[in-house]
């Protein structure tokens, strides 16, 4: 059987072997322990210490504040607290290069005084790294915000050549059909436009891309906005570009056939869209109008007409579910999850 240690020996060499540099110093200010730990951080040798001014392993802008804050440490009843702000210091090795840390102090009694025992770790690595990983998400992000430029410049000449064969078509059916593609092309646009713009390249703030897509969408119809209002109820949603992209589809599509088909005959009316986290976190999305409904020959599961055909796909798409409501009108209203297409990325 071992014999058991003595502790004062056990806890001499633990001091000795620790990493970090363990510093004591006295009631005077006075250096009375620096481990190898400390040795090997600011360079000096434990005999050169002993006996000097703490304050020559601080920077010279903290040494006069230094008596104050050891002082209101002294007279609390905390036996120990990180130093300064998040235990984030500076010192000052023996050529002269200062250096950041992460400090703790402690304080016991000893014989009568106080002694106070400085644990410090030097987090010069740390930050190195950390500047460098800053600098890279920059330089990411750069990149990044230049790839959602190029693919909306991409989309524009996309939906420019649209706008031309449009110009060039004799066909009114065929004339519609690029104006529609059009519209599409120029929504997912709209979508790498705020990304290019936002400081969050991650996220599209949703409420403010239907503004501005019920807005073009007004003016590509024509429809004057005296006669048929738009209606807005949005929360603060954000969503990623797996889920932006096709979201901002449906709604083109959605949006779109309320201005081509509900309100025949220059009649009035109202399209309402909302979108809001719902309470189990899931994501409501929902576009009405008043207007005639869908005629009782379209049924929305069996329609072969490519606006609703491609809704149906894109709430496949984001793993959603809709349900239907009208007449009077028509209301889609679907539900998806925020997360479900990052989950699937």
């Amino acid at each position: 059987m071992l014999a058991r240690p003595d502790s004062a020996l056990l806890l001499g060499r633990i001091l000795e072997i620790a990493d970090d540099a363990i510093i004591s110093v006295d009631a005077s200010g006075r250096m009375c322990l620096f481990n190898r730990g400390a040795e090997r951080i600011f360079g000096y040798q434990a005999q050169e210490v002993i006996g000097q001014p703490v304050t020559m392993l601080m920077p010279g802008r903290f040494r006069e504040g230094h008596p104050d804050s050891v002082h209101q440490f002294a007279a609390g009843d905390t036996a120990s607290r990180v130093m300064a702000d998040r235990g984030q210091v500076w010192a000052v090795r023996k050529d002269g290069s200062e250096f950041p840390a992460e400090a703790s102090i402690s304080k016991v009694e000893i014989g009568g005084e106080l002694v106070f025992t400085v644990i410090l770790r030097d987090t010069t690595a740390r930050r190195d790294a950390e500047e460098r990983m800053k600098a890279s998400l920059r330089e990411k992000e750069v990149l990044l915000r230049e790839v959602h430029h190029r693919v909306k410049n991409n989309l524009q000449v996309v939906s420019s050549l649209l706008n031309l064969q449009s110009r060039g078509a004799t066909d009114e059916y065929v004339r519609k059909g690029f104006e529609e593609s059009q519209n599409r092309v120029q929504s997912m646009a709209l979508i790498h436009e705020q990304l290019y713009e936002s400081r969050d390249l991650s996220n599209v703030n949703f409420p403010e891309y239907i503004q501005q897509l019920c807005s073009r969408l007004f003016r590509s119809y024509q429809v004057q906005k005296k006669r048929v209002k738009l209606r807005t109820e949005v929360g603060d949603v954000r969503l990623g570009v797996d889920l932006a992209v096709p979201c901002g589809l449906i709604v083109n599509e959605l949006i779109s056939n309320s201005l081509k088909y509900a309100f025949p005959a220059q009649r009035s009316g109202t399209i309402a869209v909302e979108i809001k986290r719902m309470q189990d976190e899931s994501v409501l999305l929902r576009v009405a109008d008043d207007g005639d409904g869908l005629p009782p020959d379209v049924g929305f599961w069996n329609t072969r007409t490519l606006g609703l055909r491609l809704v149906r796909t894109l709430v496949r798409q984001i793993d959603g579910e809709i349900e239907l409501g009208g007449p009077p009108g028509a209301e889609f209203r679907i539900r998806f999850s925020a997360d479900a297409a990052r989950e699937e990325a």
